[in-house]
């Protein structure tokens, strides 16, 4: 049994798709105090996995996830994670692919990953709006082109 396992018991026996709490109420649960990163840093309710993240197995196993949080009002809401789809074939699923991510990236971290991912659309999507009305970005690096031999 795990420190989380009581955060996990109370989500199995939810009977709805969401949970809301305090941070109070997650402790009353728990029977010990949230540590100090759980009140400064979001990264901490992340839904990451992999070891170091015992407190994301806990509501995991138990199939939810984190959907929001409040540091300053101290308030954390959960939601029942939906069943895994069959990927389509030919498709990825999330998992896989936030899998691939890890790799070219070098870090597990869920929200880093999601960051730069963010980052790049956003760049891409910025200078193909700017192409379509003419314009250049003088700023854009272009990673060398691979050619096979």
């Amino acid at each position: 049994m795990g420190k989380y396992e009581p955060l996990a018991a109370r989500l199995r026996g939810e009977k709805g798709q969401i949970w809301s709490a305090t941070f109070a109420e997650v402790e009353r649960t728990l029977g010990f105090a949230l540590p100090a990163s759980a009140r400064t840093y979001r990264e901490w309710w992340a839904n990451q996995q992999g070891h170091g993240h015992s407190q994301t197995k806990g509501w995991q196993d138990a199939g939810w996830r984190v959907w929001k949080v409040d540091l300053e009002g101290e308030r954390v809401t959960f939601k029942r994670a939906p069943a895994p789809a069959a990927p389509a074939a030919g498709s990825e699923t999330e998992e896989g692919l936030l899998e691939r991510a890890a790799k070219l990236l070098g870090t597990n971290d869920r929200g880093e990953i999601v960051r730069e991912a963010l980052r790049e659309l956003i760049q891409r999507e910025a200078g193909r709006r700017l192409m379509a009305l003419g314009g250049t970005m003088p700023d854009l690096k272009v990673p060398p082109r691979e050619r096979p031999l």
